[in-house]
């Protein structure tokens, strides 16, 4: 049983050194670096210039965006200006007819007032002569 089990533990440390081994046992001191396959050349200068050059472009897409959302946003300002302004100007124009109506009514009742006050004076008048004729 002893036997066994010093074979047993042989074949565990083996298969446990195996696993923990690199298949290529050539060592370089170059910075190359082997990904599943694919040689990666750049240096930690190269990445870093391609990061930075990628933040500037980002940052310069972003600008053109903010750029046409900004003079999107003054275009609809300026149209909602403008429809403002129609809309006042129309609203003048209605209150204004609408004072004009307003002021020919009023005269026109001036007028009817003043026509019937004639007239009634006029009535109060004859109804004087008369009375004054027959005494």
């Amino acid at each position: 049983m002893k036997k066994f089990t010093l074979v047993a533990a042989v074949a565990a440390a083996l298969a446990f050194s195996a696993c923990n081994n690199s298949s290529n046992t050539e060592t370089t001191s170059s910075s190359d670096t082997i990904v599943e396959g694919v040689t990666d050349s750049e240096t930690v200068g190269q990445k870093i210039d391609s990061g930075i050059n990628s933040i500037d472009s980002a940052g310069q897409e972003a600008k053109k965006d903010i750029d046409a959302a900004t003079e999107e946003a003054k275009a609809d300002a300026k149209s909602a200006g403008e429809n403002i302004k129609e809309d006042l100007n129309a609203a003048a124009k209605d209150v204004g007819s609408a004072a004009k109506s307003a002021g020919t009514d009023v005269k026109n009742a001036a007028s009817k007032v003043a026509d019937k006050t004639k007239e009634g004076y006029q009535n109060v008048k004859e109804s004087l002569k008369r009375d004054t004729t027959k005494k």
